[in-house]
């Protein structure tokens, strides 16, 4: 195992207007979590617990409703652009001088997807293609085979499909390292890739996975800190709102997981992808052993020929 995170945070150092970018949208949904919060607990204290409950459910519906939303629209792109300068000084070692990082990488993601929409699409089309093969090719059991986990395989499966996101997100930065513009068909290649390096590139997924978890646990204990003495200063009466603020302490430790830690794992995985890539030339038999198990690959692979007629 080859995390490189050294290396990874070196990268990641290079391209600090992203991070800065990262902050302000998630110091955003931060604040008007915060925000809903403060209401809530007026509600609360006005009509009850009952009350601030279920509007508290629905706003959890409602918010990964709009997450998705925001997520399609504004990460979508902003991940992929970071994912660009990523591949870029991985591959070359810098970026080109005088550029604007923001600029460039917006240019270079819409030269490969075009609109946010096929970036959005090829994503899902991979990650569904990602989950199918972990399901029934590939069995992570025989990467960690450690007998106490035998009773834990579906959580193990669990933290699994999580680590998937690193690895997506590599797929994407093998688009630009080919240089193939067919987004399909790169994608395609990317996940044959995978498949032929598939232990080396999921444990090392895995692991950044359990790190991300320690850190959530840090940070939210950072923050607990100031909110919990927040909430011990208050009456014994706001129960409501030492619960919020509880919630707000978990929140905000998510969030520094999704500013901090997530674009150095994103890194590292693409480092070793990138390195696999390398040395490893696409089996055309791995093509047809992936469309058996998965419906997302023959929808790709009938992408990438439409996007060839069309050019």
């Amino acid at each position: 195992m080859s995390l490189q995170l050294g290396e990874a945070i070196k990268i990641v150092a290079q391209t600090k207007i992203y991070l800065l970018y990262r902050t302000l949208v998630y110091g955003a949904i931060a604040f008007v979590v915060a925000l809903f919060l403060c209401v809530l607990a007026l509600i609360g204290s006005i009509f009850g617990g009952g009350a601030a409950l279920v509007l508290f459910l629905i706003a959890l519906f409602a918010g990964g409703f709009s997450f998705r939303l925001l997520r399609e629209y504004v990460l979508y792109l902003l991940q992929a652009g970071h994912i660009a300068l990523i591949t870029e000084i991985a591959e070359k070692g810098g970026l080109p001088p005088g550029i604007s990082q923001t600029a460039w990488a917006k240019e270079k993601v819409m030269k490969y997807y075009k609109e946010v929409s096929v970036l959005a699409l090829v994503d899902q089309l991979v990650k569904g293609v990602l989950v199918s093969l972990n399901r029934t090719l590939f069995n992570i059991m025989n990467v960690l085979p450690i007998p106490a986990l035998e009773g834990l395989s579906n959580i193990v499966q669990r933290i699994v499909n999580f680590s998937l996101t690193y690895i997506d997100e590599s797929v994407i930065a093998f688009t630009y390292f080919t240089k193939n513009e067919n987004v399909f068909d790169a994608a395609k290649s990317g996940i044959i890739v995978y498949c032929q390096s598939w232990k080396a590139l999921l444990k090392n997924a895995v692991a950044l996975t359990l790190f991300s978890y320690m850190f959530v646990i840090l940070t939210t204990f950072a923050f607990l800190i100031p909110l919990g003495a927040l909430a011990w200063s208050l009456p014994s009466t706001w129960a409501l709102v030492k619960f919020f603020l509880f919630v707000l302490a978990l929140f905000l430790g998510v969030s520094a997981k999704w500013i901090l830690f997530d674009p150095v794992a994103c890194t590292s995985t693409i480092l070793t992808f990138l390195k696999e890539a390398e040395s490893i030339k696409p089996d055309p038999e791995w093509e047809s052993k992936i469309e058996a198990v998965s419906d997302k690959f023959r929808t790709l692979k009938v992408k990438a020929e439409e996007m060839t007629r069309s050019a």
